[in-house]
């Protein structure tokens, strides 16, 4: 009995040994190796990389219409007597042309009012010029009376050309009335006013009917 524990008491004091050492390796192993530090590692702050907003072009003005063109108003035409015969009273915006109804030769002369007379071939430069301007076809004679040269007309066609239908014979500049207002009629606030015969002969043709729309 004594042999058996004397046996039982030497094992376990080798164990206990064992664990002893086993003890101090590890209290060592514990000293040599660094600590992790407390502090967690801050995450690195991610920046987004801003996102390139979409150039917004100017919003594109629409391309405006061009102005249409202004067209003068046509002429207001009437019938008008004197002296038992027919004439065309024309009230004319300023700025219209005039042009020739059907081909011809024109024909232009220019008048003058002195001392109470109406007078061709005089030369009064303080006293206005009336152009009477004649348009001389194959079968008929159209004469336009419009207002003082310069000042309320503006001669295109030459004295002596010879001109197609449509062609530009006149311009009016002023509102001033034909020189008929100024020669017998001081009522007529016309611009022109035409008469019209045929020929030959010379036979009266209502004038209105050539300016009528077409």
């Amino acid at each position: 009995m004594r042999g058996v524990l004397q046996t039982f008491g030497n094992a376990a004091l080798g164990v206990a040994l064992g664990l002893g050492v086993l003890g101090v390796g590890f209290f060592l192993s514990q000293l040599t190796t660094p600590r992790a530090t407390a502090a967690a590692t801050p995450s690195p702050v991610v920046t987004p990389t801003p996102t390139t907003a979409p150039s917004v072009s100017p919003a594109s003005s629409p391309t405006p219409e061009p102005a249409p063109s202004a067209t003068p108003a046509p002429p207001v035409v009437s019938a008008y007597m004197s002296g038992g015969k027919r004439y065309a009273a024309i009230k004319a915006p300023v700025g219209y042309m005039f042009s020739a109804p059907f081909a011809g030769t024109v024909q232009i002369q220019l008048y003058q009012f002195i001392d109470g007379e109406v007078r061709v071939g005089s030369n009064v430069p303080s006293l206005p010029f009336y152009p009477y301007v004649t348009l001389a076809g194959s079968d008929r004679r159209l004469v336009f009376r419009p207002g003082a040269l310069d000042r309320d007309t503006r001669l295109v066609a030459q004295d002596g050309a010879r001109v197609t239908a449509g062609a530009a014979l006149f311009t009016t500049i002023g509102d001033g009335a034909s020189s008929w207002s100024t020669f017998y009629d001081a009522n007529v606030t016309a611009n022109v006013i035409a008469s019209l015969v045929a020929l030959p002969g010379e036979t009266e043709l209502d004038a209105v009917a050539v300016f009528a729309p077409r």
